[in-house]
């Protein structure tokens, strides 16, 4: 099918690796000029490197420490400055730390809004002029199974990013007329670093192997597996197609039937 997006202009945040890498490449892949941004520049050059060259399209990238405000207005400056306005915004950011509520204090609080809340709206609130004049845009925004189901020992992701579903509602309905569609995203257990990472710590904290540690999370998922960067990235590129015109104001899940509720 043909998205329909060729020549579109895409900012991805969080884009150097993981899932927003795998949506950068996506979205590349349907002749998007990309824009990625996180914090380390090399690893930003690197894949700014491969996706071009693999892909034909033009790509930029700029880094930003989301928990320095100014790095943020400095980064979409830049982003908006090389590429003439931005047709496509993807939010996305690391998760923050894993606490109890008990544990969680004021600082944090407030630093982790600013990172996870925050920075999408800036980001899309510097988008959505142009996106207004040319009557069409699209704003996809990360956010984690946890809206669902509360996590107590991550306080912070579960209730920040239900404000993002939130805002990302109320939105939906105020620029609908504009042609722009304003949708989240919510991933599974889907096989990146970061998802490694966290089961070498869980194995190391069982005694077992990061390998066990992986098939003791999966066993019992539906799907029997971790799902892929790559259908991740499919479903955000569908989404910013022209066919998915008609798709607003929703959440959805790429969880392999995980999340155990019926919408």
């Amino acid at each position: 099918m043909d998205l329909g997006i060729e020549g579109k202009r895409a900012l991805v945040m969080g884009g150097s690796y993981g899932m927003g890498n795998g949506i950068a490449r996506a979205l590349a892949a349907e002749g998007v000029h990309i824009y990625l941004t996180a914090r380390s520049r090399d690893l930003l050059a690197e894949q700014a490197k491969n996706i071009s060259k693999e892909f034909g399209v033009q790509v930029e990238f700029g880094t930003c420490d989301l928990l320095k405000p100014s790095e943020l207005e400095v980064m979409l400056d830049d982003a908006h400055s090389k590429f003439g306005g931005i047709d496509i915004q993807f939010n996305n950011c690391g998760g923050p730390p894993r606490l109890l509520p008990s544990e969680a204090n004021e600082k944090l609080w407030h630093d982790w809004f600013d990172v996870i809340v925050m920075a999408a709206i800036k980001a899309t609130g510097y988008a959505l002029p142009g996106m207004q004049k040319q009557g069409w845009g699209r704003v996809l925004t990360m956010t984690s199974s946890n809206i669902y189901d509360a996590s107590v020992v991550n306080v912070l992701s579960s209730s920040l990013r239900m404000a993002l579903v939130g805002w990302s509602k109320a939105l939906c309905k105020e620029v609908a007329k504009d042609g722009i569609t304003v949708n989240c995203l919510v991933p599974g257990r889907i096989y990146t670093e970061r998802v490694k990472a966290g089961d070498e710590v869980r194995g190391k904290h069982l005694g077992i192997s990061a390998d066990e540690a992986r098939e003791q999370m999966i066993k019992n998922a539906p799907m029997g597996r971790d799902g892929k960067v790559e259908e991740m990235g499919a479903l955000a590129a569908m989404l910013c197609g022209m066919p998915a015109g008609y798709i607003n104001g929703s959440v959805l899940r790429a969880d392999g039937g995980r999340v155990g509720v019926n919408f």
